[in-house]
């Protein structure tokens, strides 16, 4: 349309006379004087006409351009939808630009934090690293002082009563019982007779407490503590109507039960009898009875003179021939391995054997092995000990001493341990004849492993078993080496 309008304007300008474009093209429409001149003085018509042509002429061009302006509008008029549709469209586009540059960035800014965690973690790595101690040792103190406030032990004559305890299991096991039953003796203000130990668990030992621990330093360094007794006096049972009250405390009680069900029972009967005293006493104790478990366990629980005598001489031993070596708990005898629930690699002959001695556990649930083992709860082989050290850094030319007793397998078994470090020693390699008095007895022999095993430079364990337990805590106490825990 405007091309048109265009060619009608060329052609209404070229039908201008030339005095008329003239007048156009004066200021304030009018005509110079030659201009006059030229067409003589009586042409004053002419001139109004002229004049009348230029203001057609310059009406004819504002509406001309008015309507050029009108059709440019009308072309470029765009609905509101799309300019709101562009608009989305930008905002879109901007926000998926800044999305992958945020994104972008983040990646970025991971990668150099990886790389500076893994230059740092390379410095670190590059300093030498001791492997036989650990540099957090001297972090752990022990706690097993009595606090100002600590009341003194009550004495026979004003407690509630006699209390006897059976304990139950293996030697560890039975130091955990003989350790609560003095927290238990000591909130219920009873006189402890010396502990009994269980003479018919699998392990067949017939050993008394004597036997094993020394009671005189048992009785005289809990004497703030607790009043302990080696037996009820003679007076007291014979002025008993009927024997001793027996009764078998749910596990993990804590000492609230003891107080609701224990000691109105004591006061009456004068006696009571705990039986397969293991665990019996709960975990969350004020701090004073936590300090007291401490103080029985790790300082009150000693070792009869000729134990700890055959037990140093090994200790030396294993110094002489080498200065630093590692122990390790080696728990795979059958009763374990039946106990666990699991397999591991011995064909039927292996399932038949270890299920014939689980039956002896009535309580014992049916556990899948692969069950077990996928929660970890398979205790490690010989070979995997071994694979285990290894794999830490210790060489082949490391002294072992290993704590166990009738492995499962025998010399099959152990025979891929000995293989990765041959300098493999047991208490029956090095003190022959000294253990010959102590061999028809489990608990005792399991007592000289534990006196080893506390003075190596490292100590490592296949299982989480109460060996494994109380030793760490001891070497934490003790503030010793290096303590590994292998049970996974």
């Amino acid at each position: 349309m405007g091309a048109g309008m265009a060619k009608e304007a060329s052609r209404f300008i070229s039908s201008i006379p030339p005095a008329n474009l003239a007048l156009l093209q004066q200021p304030n429409g009018k005509v110079s004087t030659a201009t006059a001149a030229a067409g003589g003085g009586g042409k004053v018509q002419s001139i109004h006409h002229q004049q009348q042509q230029h203001n057609e002429w310059c009406l004819w061009r504002g509406r001309w351009r008015s309507s050029a302006a009108q059709g440019i509008m009308q072309r470029r008029k765009i609905p509101w939808s799309l300019i709101c549709g562009l608009m989305l469209f930008a905002l879109g586009m901007v926000s998926l630009f800044t999305g992958h540059m945020a994104s972008d960035l983040e990646w970025y800014s991971q990668r150099l934090v990886k790389r500076s965690l893994y230059s740092r973690f390379n410095v670190i790595r590059r300093e030498p690293i001791d492997i036989w101690r650990s540099k957090y040792s001297k972090m752990f103190y022990g706690c097993s002082e009595r606090g100002r406030k600590y009341a003194p032990a009550t004495s026979e004559r004003k407690s509630n009563g006699y209390l006897l305890i059976a304990a139950s299991g293996g030697l560890n096991q039975e130091r955990t019982g003989i350790t609560d039953a003095v927290v238990v003796a000591r909130f219920l203000n009873a006189t402890l007779v010396v502990p009994e130990l269980d003479h018919h668990s699998y392990w067949k030992d017939d050993s008394d407490f004597v036997d094993i621990f020394d009671v005189d330093w048992f009785i005289s360094y809990l004497a703030k503590d607790v009043t302990i007794v080696k037996r009820v006096p003679d007076k007291v049972m014979r002025s008993m109507d009927k024997p001793p009250y027996t009764m078998r405390v749910p596990r993990k009680s804590p000492p609230e039960y003891y107080m609701d069900q224990v000691l109105p029972i004591l006061l009456r009967r004068q006696v009571v009898q705990l039986t397969k005293f293991d665990y019996r006493l709960g975990y969350e104790l004020d701090e004073e009875l936590q300090k007291l478990r401490c103080r029985v366990n790790y300082h009150a629980l000693r070792f009869t003179k000729p134990i700890r005598e055959v037990g140093q001489k090994i200790v030396m031993k294993m110094k002489t021939m080498a200065t630093r070596f590692i122990a390790i708990h080696l728990r795979f005898e059958p009763d374990m391995l039946a106990f666990s629930g699991c397999y591991f690699g011995g064909g039927d002959k292996e399932r038949f054997e270890l299920s014939q001695i689980r039956k002896r556990w009535d309580t014992l649930p049916d556990l899948s092995p692969e069950d077990e083992r996928a929660r970890g709860k398979c205790p490690l082989t010989p070979h995997e000990v071994g694979l285990m050290l290894r794999a830490l850094g210790f060489a082949n030319d490391t002294y072992l001493y290993v704590a166990s007793g009738e492995i499962y397998g025998g010399e099959e078994t152990l025979r891929p341990l000995k293989e990765l470090f041959p300098n493999f020693y047991t208490k029956e390699m090095l003190a022959d004849q000294e253990l010959k008095p102590l061999l028809p007895y489990s608990s005792r022999l399991a007592a000289v492993d534990y006196i080893v095993c506390d003075e190596s430079d490292v100590f490592v364990t296949n299982n989480n078993g109460n060996m494994a337990k109380i030793l760490a805590g001891r070497r934490e106490v003790r503030r010793t080496q290096e303590n590994n825990s292998a049970e996974r």
